[in-house]
């Protein structure tokens, strides 16, 4: 099954080139892995992307459960141009109650249930039948003598009385049942009957052949005595007749599987259609698939929390981990890999991981590594920067061809420009939810080389961050040159200075707080459990 590889809601550049780079590792060791993003790209993070000439992964909206990852069956559907006798026969070798029927080109028109069939069957004798000469040969074991029209439809008269009696009832356009009487059958073929259908496997002459070609008479000859034959033929009837395409519930495959949970809870109906967006049936849904979903597959890099992670994530089956912050909330069912490394990157992991299964890094694989780590590290600044993080850059610059502190500089130009977005986009952009003490905490950090022009809408700014339902919100702006970081927040002045140690004031900057991880999560973590 495919992996699915993502980093953390609103994700930075270490979350989206981490994903790609470990999905490619992933690959290259055999497995299937394909990328994702829980979120749009930001902009330092596209600058990446695009100086390396790598496509931007798609976004994955929640990873819950969907009707395409159960094992429903995936059955043969009949057309309406099939008999109802062969339906059944059909339906007692499959052992299930309900067929799916579908058009010549596919699409999906309606199911035939045992109900309907054990219906047309107490009601056998309908006052006319509406088949074909092939359904005919089909299920009465039959061949074709004379083939007028393949389509066949009349009233079904047994001619087994008297020539008289034949007489008064017999019209043209009527579907006659006979033996080798050959006194009924020439009078059949002069009346222009529809079909007749001869049994006992009852040969006719050329003469006779000759005049009902002549005539418009089809002709059947049938293995099957007068008797079963005449109550087989309304078996024969096209199943259209019978198909329901009322009151269907029909699933998508990409309808998720609590809602289709909740829709079967509140209908009673033995099997649901599954049908893509073109119409076409891919098979049938029951109440007995959802006991045991095949769950998704993924990998977890640059995060291990419920919060920060897709929606649906609990759903999945979570197989491995590979990050670099304090071990979170999340728990499996079965083992896992899980890799936590105290480094600035996971990126500077991921490398390690390169280097552990000799696995060459390409130009571009390289270039997003390194992008990552300088990203993370404020270009070694952080304090969360480690020796290994230093390495790593040193020897994926040179398999990048690129010069670190020149490109780092542009990467975080681009990147930390905030004209374009809003108040609220600002706040989420690199946004993370904790639980501090059984508060929940809210932390934002946005990076940028124009402080002022968020100054400039402070009381904005503060407007939003106290309309949250957050028990506690600080959002850090993160000043590079400066080292240090300004703080904007919903909480007690007292609590912001006592955690970082400043005259808490809103906008206050708080020298040589650069990071989440290492400073901003544990100070507020320890001085929240004091108070």
């Amino acid at each position: 099954m495919t992996l699915l590889v993502f980093g953390h809601k609103n994700p930075d550049t270490d979350s989206i080139c981490s994903a790609i780079s470990l999905a490619h590792l992933k690959n290259q060791l055999g497995e299937s892995a394909i990328p994702y993003a829980l979120g749009e790209v930001r902009k330092e993070a596209q600058y990446v992307l695009d100086y390396f000439k790598v496509n931007v992964p798609e976004v994955l909206e929640n990873v819950k459960i969907q009707v395409k990852d159960l094992s429903y069956d995936k059955v043969n559907p009949l057309t309406p141009c099939a008999s109802i006798l062969e339906a059944f026969n059909f339906m007692e070798n499959a052992q299930v109650k309900t067929l799916p029927v579908i058009s010549n080109d596919g699409d999906f028109l309606g199911l035939v249930t045992m109900q309907e069939i054990a219906k047309s069957l107490l009601h056998q004798h309908f006052s006319t039948v509406h088949t074909s000469l092939s359904n005919i040969c089909k299920n009465l074991d039959g061949s074709v003598l004379v083939n007028c029209s393949d389509d066949i439809k009349g009233r079904v008269v047994t001619l087994s009385f008297s020539i008289e009696g034949v007489m008064d009832i017999l019209q043209e356009g009527d579907i006659a049942i006979v033996g080798s009487r050959y006194d009924i059958i020439e009078y059949a073929i002069d009346t222009k009957v529809k079909l007749l259908i001869l049994t006992g496997k009852t040969e006719l002459p050329d003469h006779l052949l000759a005049l009902a070609k002549q005539n418009g008479v089809s002709i059947v000859s049938v293995n099957s005595d007068t008797y079963k034959a005449s109550n087989i033929i309304n078996q024969c009837n096209y199943l259209s007749d019978i198909i329901c395409t009322q009151n269907l519930v029909t699933f998508n495959e990409n309808d998720y599987a609590d809602d289709v949970k909740e829709i079967m809870l509140s209908t009673n109906l033995r099997a649901y259609p599954i049908i893509d967006n073109n119409n076409k049936l891919l098979g049938l849904l029951s109440r007995r698939h959802l006991l045991n979903p095949t769950k998704k597959n993924v990998i977890l890099v640059d995060h291990n929390e419920y919060a920060q992670s897709a929606d649906g994530i609990e759903q999945t089956n979570i197989v491995e981990i590979v990050d670099h912050h304090k071990i979170g909330g999340i728990s499996t069912d079965v083992p896992m890999s899980f890799r936590v490394m105290p480094v600035g990157c996971t990126c500077t992991i991921i490398y390690q991981m390169y280097k552990e299964n000799n696995v060459v890094v390409p130009h571009h694989i390289a270039g997003l590594l390194l992008s990552a780590i300088l990203s993370d590290t404020l270009l070694f600044k952080s304090p969360t920067t480690t020796e290994m993080d230093k390495k790593a850059c040193y020897e994926l610059s040179k398999i990048a061809n690129v010069d670190m502190e020149s490109y780092a500089m542009e990467m975080f130009k681009v990147g930390t420009s905030l004209d374009e977005y809003s108040i609220q986009e600002i706040v989420n952009m690199d946004f993370k939810e904790f639980n501090m003490s059984g508060k929940r905490v809210g932390i934002g950090q946005v990076f940028t080389l124009d402080i002022d022009s968020i100054f400039a809408k402070k009381d904005q700014f503060l407007s939003y961050i106290n309309s949250t339902d957050y028990d506690m919100l600080v959002l850090a702006i993160t000043d590079i040159i400066k080292e240090g970081s300004y703080l904007l927040y919903k909480a007690n002045d007292s609590l912001i200075s006592e955690a970082f140690n400043v005259n808490a004031q809103q906008g206050v900057f708080a020298e040589g707080v650069v990071s989440r991880k290492k400073q901003l999560v544990p100070n507020l973590t320890a001085t929240v459990k004091n108070i």
